[in-house]
Formats: C-alpha cells, structure tokens, sequence
C-alpha cells in the first residue's frame, strides 16, 4: 500500500460512485492495487477476529509512522481495506488514535457494503488500527 498520496484519489473516486454497482466496481477496482500477503503472513496472529470473510492485518512502525499491510479472502473486502487503509497509512499511531475512523469510514460511501456481519469486521479492523 504505502502511498499516503492515495487518500484523497481513493476518497473521491468512492464519493463519485453514484450507485451501488458503480461503488462496487471501484472497490474491486481497488482490491487489485492491494498487495497480496504470503501464506507465511497469514498467521492466526495477523487474522482479525469477529471478520465474516478471512483478514489479516500487519502493522508495522518506523520512526513513530504507521504502515500497513492487509489482505483478504475476499476481493470486495480488499477493496474495502484499501479504502480504510488509505485513511491512516503513513500516519502516527498518536494520530491514529485521535482520529474518528467511524466517521471518516462514513464519508467514503460504503455503507450499502457493510452489511451488519461485515460492519462487525470493519469495526474490528478499525479498532485493531487505533491500537497503541
């Protein structure tokens, strides 16, 4: 991922979706640039609890600045990733953490998407993100 630049690229190519298939061929347009993790990556470890498909999230830090690296079984749930992960790559964890993921998640037009399973896995990955 690490390309911080993305954020508002992502963000406006999501709010320009005018309908609900239009939002979902964005978002497994956007499940391709999301690089795909080893099988060695996909430890229990790395696995997001309460997910109704498969994801793995790793957060790495380097000098104070988060990176992140994800991946899932399923493409529209890549695509989502790289939408929640173009809110918070290359930023601090203090900043993470003061940030309202929930609301900005909001602004990326996705709800027709979170269905309530997934929405139990979408805020198990935010909250895995704003973790010290």
């Amino acid at each position: 991922m690490n390309n911080s630049n993305q954020t508002l690229t992502i963000k406006e190519q999501l709010q320009a979706c005018r309908s609900k298939e239009e939002t979902f061929k964005t978002l497994v347009t956007l499940s391709k640039i999301l690089q795909r993790l080893s099988s060695e990556e996909k430890t229990d470890e790395n696995k997001v609890k309460g997910c109704e498909s498969a994801v793995w999230l790793i957060v790495e830090e380097s000098n104070g600045i988060r990176h992140f690296n994800a991946d899932s079984d399923a493409k529209l749930m890549r695509g989502v990733l790289v939408a929640i992960l173009s809110l918070v790559e290359g930023k601090a964890a203090k900043d993470i953490q003061q940030m309202n993921l929930k609301v900005e998640l909001a602004e990326l037009n996705l709800s027709s998407y979170l269905t309530s399973s997934r929405t139990n896995g979408v805020l198990a990955i935010l909250s895995q993100l704003q973790q010290p």
